[in-house]
């Protein structure tokens, strides 16, 4: 694969994780943890690949690598906060590493947007 179509495939598959965070950010902050319980689910189980060594599928090994280069990201444990998801926890302690890992996500997309500007360029 080129690094542009690498990159592409790279962009597109952080930008549908940093969705499903987002999306499960809004609901346990709205509380209605029932309404979309398929996204906390695909998320909770997410969160406890990237704990597997190694990652047991693509969008783990992803998250783990994108993880890896980020030390606050690093430090969660994310087997805990899957579970906290699985339980609708909203407390602030779990959306403050939800919204870390989103940082993490958005950051990571917006080197990969470079990089696939700076290939394009060649």
């Amino acid at each position: 694969m080129s690094d542009p179509g690498l990159y592409t495939h790279l962009y597109a598959q952080l930008g549908d994780c940093a969705e499903l965070v987002d999306q499960v950010i809004i609901d346990l902050e709205l509380g209605t943890s029932h309404a979309n319980k398929r996204e906390r689910e695909q998320l909770a189980a997410l969160l406890r690949a990237i704990e597997e060594a190694p990652a047991s599928n693509l969008s783990s090994t992803v998250l783990v690598n994108v993880l890896r280069k980020k030390k606050a990201a690093r430090k969660a444990n994310w087997t805990e906060i899957a579970d906290a998801i699985d339980r609708g926890d909203g407390s602030e302690a779990v959306i403050g590493q939800l919204e870390e890992l989103a940082r993490v996500l958005e950051s990571e997309r917006a080197d990969l947007h470079a990089r696939m500007h700076g290939s394009h360029a060649r």
